[in-house]
């Protein structure tokens, strides 16, 4: 196989040399090397077909992986002060810098390979590293690797937050460590902005907290962590620490550990004094247990809670929990909100009628109505309509659905996500559970009527800025309900908008109409109109497939 072989031997001959001398050396000499590449190369494409090449350099990083010599490369590192020109080549190809991320999780502790993490975050390939446990090792690139979700998070509206929010999670959540660490800059940026921020950051503590108790076996470790950032230890003789953390347990807010919040709170509020922070309230693990017990009756089948005594504590710190932020409690100024919004909390509990029928609930409409402006009054009622829509296996839509006109419950889920925005998933929950009801009495069209119903609320959730969630739910639904209900949302969602669309809008949308495109060739004009107008305005391959599918069937569409 060496080129100048052939020039070698007729050197070798002219000079006399015997000819078997040199068969002998051509023979022995031979590696076959070439070939036995071909042949390898042969045998891998047999068994992986097109993945061949990824099979190759696949093994080729587990043999780099099983070889790599950590004190040398350091060694070398440290000699020279800069990566070698081999590190910064791997880190231009995606397969190298994984190799690069496997090894740095066998040795974390590497100086090279710390400096290649680094090298590989100021090329602006951060969002490949959330994963890593051995970034949190590396400041330098665990906190621009935060920055970096944070700043992604920052712009996102309700629609779009949870899939943005992964990231966060796989940076910050790998261990105990990295945990702690976004915690602290979390309530850092919580401290330097006050009220700018405190709602968005608080959000995002929350979802951290949430995915450590659901998916890790430390419970403790989010409570303790969430007390301590706010100043508090448990396990001593703090007792608003101890109080929080048995309802976080138990999930049950007891009068006993009520009774010790509220002296905590109410008595340094009523005297001036620093006040425990007002989010330790807030948490829902500790919130929806003193809702439940406050008002649980009215949504489900738990008994009402007859003790007075008692039940104006559970009010008052309801609504201190509602009104005030961390920066602001003991501000004088709202004295008279905290005692107006106990007094309507106390005008609720008594009048709302539970299971109402048609007569009782139109003569409480009006207050309801009054009552929706304030936002923990309109969680309540979202429950309470919840539970009426709900009851009996879904026996209000048998006795009061009528196929011409949308349910008044329903009209005013929609008038609460207007005024609320962050009450818009809970909504999106009841609407949710209605579609996916099985009303007994009902024949199949006017189930189909009433899921149309619904489809259109869900459209005026999908213009209030909650797109992705509900048209990812649609999609999830398309193989489960008749095609024509998953055409009239479509219809309905795409009618209210005008052009230009957003990729995320639109790419959804596509796939959720290519999926029941032999439906939409026979929907009604009326439907099919807005349909096609989306389409025309979508600079999109498969938009203009779908779009000359439908010309091509447009005679078959009538107006019906």
């Amino acid at each position: 196989m060496e080129p100048t072989t052939s020039a070698f031997v007729d050197q070798y001959l002219e000079a006399g040399g015997a000819p078997f001398n040199i068969m002998n050396l051509l023979v022995f000499s031979y590696e076959g090397l070439a070939a036995m590449s071909n042949m390898v190369h042969s045998d891998i494409a047999a068994v992986y077909g097109n993945g061949e090449k990824s099979a190759i350099l696949d093994t080729v990083s587990r043999k780099i992986v099983e070889s790599f010599d950590v004190k040398k490369a350091d060694m070398e590192y440290d000699k020279a002060q800069q990566l070698p020109a081999y590190i910064n080549e791997m880190i231009t190809h995606r397969v190298w810098r994984r190799t690069i991320y496997k090894l740095n999780e066998v040795y974390p502790k590497s100086t090279m390979l710390g400096a290649a993490l680094q090298q590989i975050a100021d090329k602006g390939y951060q969002a490949e590293m959330t994963s890593l446990n051995s970034t949190s090792l590396h400041a330098q690139v665990f906190y621009p690797l935060l920055v970096e979700c944070f700043e992604k998070i920052a712009p996102a509206d309700n629609e779009n937050v949870q899939a943005r929010m992964s990231e966060l999670r796989n940076a910050a959540c790998r261990s105990e460590k990295t945990y702690v660490l976004a915690q602290y800059v979390l309530q850092n940026i919580c401290n330097k902005l006050g009220n700018k921020a405190t709602a968005s950051v608080r959000r995002i503590e929350q979802e951290l907290e949430s995915y450590m108790l659901d998916n890790y076996d430390l419970p403790q470790l989010a409570i303790h962590i969430k007390l301590l950032l706010n100043g508090r230890v448990v396990g001593g003789d703090d007792d608003v620490a101890n109080a929080i953390v048995d309802i976080i347990q138990s999930t049950h807010a007891a009068p006993g550990d009520v009774m010790v919040l509220y002296k905590q709170y109410h008595n340094a509020f009523s005297r001036g004094h620093s006040v425990p922070p007002a989010g330790l309230l807030r948490d829902e693990r500790v919130f929806l247990p003193m809702m439940d017990q406050a008002f649980g009756h009215i949504w489900s089948s738990m008994p009402i809670n007859t003790r007075t005594d008692m039940m104006d504590k559970y009010l008052w710190l309801i609504a201190y929990a509602t009104l005030f932020d961390d920066n602001e409690q003991s501000d004088p100024s709202k004295r008279d909100a905290l005692a107006q919004l106990v007094s309507q909390m106390k005008e609720l509990r008594e009048d709302i009628p539970i299971h109402p029928n048609q007569t009782h609930f139109n003569r409480i409409i009006r207050k309801v109505i009054e009552w929706i402006d304030v936002p923990v009054l309109a969680r309540i009622v979202v429950f309470w309509i919840r539970d009426m829509l709900s009851y009996d296996e879904f026996s209000y839509y048998e006795t009061y659905f009528h196929s011409s006109e949308v349910p008044i419950p329903l009209l005013l889920l929609e008038e609460i996500s207007y005024r609320h925005p962050l009450l818009k998933p809970l909504v999106f929950s009841v609407y949710k559970e209605s579609f996916e009801s099985k009303v007994q009495g009902f024949l199949p069209e006017k189930q189909i009527r009433l899921q149309k119903v619904i489809s259109n609320r869900l459209a005026a959730l999908v213009q209030m800025n909650y797109a992705l969630p509900v048209i990812q739910y649609i999609s999830q639904q398309v193989d489960i309900v008749d095609e024509t209900v998953t055409v009239y949302f479509i219809y309905k969602t795409v009618a209210q908008f005008e052009p230009p669309f957003t990729d995320e809008f639109c790419t959804p949308m596509l796939r959720l109409i290519e999926r029941v495109a032999d439906s939409v060739k026979i929907a009604r004009e009326k439907e099919l109109t807005p349909i096609r107008e989306f389409l025309q305005s979508v600079d999109q391959s498969s938009a203009r497939t779908l779009l000359a599918s439908l010309d091509k069937n447009n005679p078959n569409n009538l107006d019906s």
